[in-house]
């Protein structure tokens, strides 16, 4: 554990201010979020999936933009070197990203608390959600961060992901408008877990995954992308 707390450390001195945290992890969905609320107001049924997205930004690009620098300037494979094991070194990146996407959905949440007409259902419930998704984003962000093997076209790969997701996950339309079919695409979009999660948590009702199954999706989301980050290292390295 002295390991991860020391990575983390490093981490957020050395990245929290990096133009890609900032602008995709910060910028970006905040003023996603100020667009919706002015252009609609009543913002209830909208508010699980703002965060979400806020949550899904934050946390990839974090995770990201600390592995490309780090695989550009090759201090990724010393930090390999170290007598530290591949499953800390996934686990702390997936920590310290979580914690800035923890922060940045907390800021969003607060914005679309102020402007909803109802009182969250369930603050510790929420929040729980809040830190799975930020977790299971983390990781999934962490593995495609791995996965790309040219880190200049990391962010690439990444919009071509998430953008997608936040119209496949019920987090701007209902997903029940749309044809069953489409259903599926939802069922494999990670962010549907999330945004269910949060709807039933804020709203007391979700459209398509129940509150225990969304949980659950989370938390399998997260330890597949961890086991499969280290695969990758291992694979690369």
């Amino acid at each position: 554990m002295r390991h991860v707390l020391a990575i983390v450390n490093k981490e957020l001195r050395e990245y929290l201010l990096k133009p890609g945290s900032i602008s995709w992890g910060l910028v970006f969905p905040l003023v996603f979020t100020l667009a919706f609320i002015v252009r609609f107001g009543d913002v209830d049924h909208l508010a699980p999936g703002l965060i979400s997205i806020s949550a899904l930004f934050a946390t990839t690009s974090f995770v990201s933009s600390s592995l490309i620098f780090e695989r550009r300037l090759k201090t990724f494979e010393r930090l390999l070197l170290a007598p530290i094991r591949y499953g800390e070194i996934v686990l702390a990146k997936v920590l310290v990203a979580s914690l800035f996407g923890l922060m940045v959905s907390l800021i969003t949440l607060v914005l679309v608390k102020y402007f909803m007409v109802y009182p969250v259902w369930n603050w510790p419930l929420t929040i729980l959600f809040l830190i799975l998704a930020n977790v299971a984003f983390s990781a999934f962000g962490l593995y495609i961060a791995l996965a790309v093997e040219k880190p200049i076209n990391v962010m690439t790969w990444l919009n071509l992901l998430r953008l997608p997701m936040m119209f496949t996950s019920g987090a701007i339309e209902s997903l029940t408008l749309f044809p069953r079919w489409f259903l599926v695409v939802g069922i494999l979009t990670p962010m549907t877990y999330s945004v269910d999660g949060l709807r039933y948590s804020m709203l007391y009702y979700y459209d398509v995954v129940a509150p225990l199954y969304a949980l659950l999706a989370l938390i399998l989301i997260a330890t597949t992308f961890m086991a499969l980050s280290v695969r990758r290292i291992k694979a690369l390295y």
